[in-house]
């Protein structure tokens, strides 16, 4: 059972060249794995994320650059039950910048690449690639309650040696719901390539479920 929580916080922002507009900002996350057929419903992993970014709006094109912090913990009662598992201190720090276009109001594409510069363990792969697609229906159903959204998410890191995480999602977003200023989503959800939890990155994985998100 994966449960996730992150938030961009913004600090400060201005009007910027070519009528757009800047903002400094500071992100903070946590991604973690639970087994919970486990009487104590055990930890897996967590993946522990903070970092700064500045990003940069104008009509339909975004971007931003940011340099952030991961690291990566395998819960001490997973540890105990699985005395075989080598634990993989990892952590590292990385720059990225990320590019995103409104080609319609339906349509989003965005793609960017990014370089850890420093790395524990010693040999991981520097190199980092995410790219995908938001489609956001601009039609309603049940008298404006849900609207069908699709994700499609493509990760790409020299870590993994190249190989490709395909994550895609589909579902509706709850017009009328709201927690706190956040949309509430079910998603339908696939996932195929490279473990995206940290201490089992060499591992690949793959699942299908449903989860429920919260969009802003």
């Amino acid at each position: 059972f994966p449960a996730n929580f992150g938030e961009t916080f913004a600090i400060y922002r201005n009007k910027a060249f070519l009528g757009g507009e800047w903002e400094l900002g500071v992100q903070a996350g946590v991604f973690s794995i639970f087994d919970i057929s486990s009487a104590s419903i055990d930890l897996v992993n967590a993946d522990y994320r903070v970092g700064g970014l500045i990003s940069y709006r104008n009509g339909r094109f975004s971007a931003f650059t940011r340099i952030q912090q991961q690291s990566s913990h395998l819960g001490d009662e997973f540890l105990l039950s699985n005395p075989g598992v080598t634990r993989v201190n990892l952590s590292y720090e990385e720059m990225d910048l990320k590019l995103s276009y409104d080609v319609y109001s339906w349509l989003r594409i965005y793609g960017g690449a990014g370089f850890i510069f420093h790395r524990q363990p010693a040999d991981l792969g520097r190199g980092t690639t995410q790219w995908g697609v938001e489609l956001v229906s601009t039609h309603t159903f049940l008298n404006g309650r849900l609207r069908p959204v699709a994700y499609g998410d493509f990760q790409c890191n020299e870590m993994t040696r190249w190989a490709v995480g395909q994550s895609i999602m589909a579902g509706v977003q709850f017009e009328n719901a709201r927690i706190g200023d956040r949309k509430v989503q079910v998603l339908a959800e696939y996932y195929n390539g490279p473990s995206p939890d940290g201490q089992f990155y060499p591992m690949r994985a793959s699942w299908y479920g449903v989860g429920v998100h919260l969009y802003f």
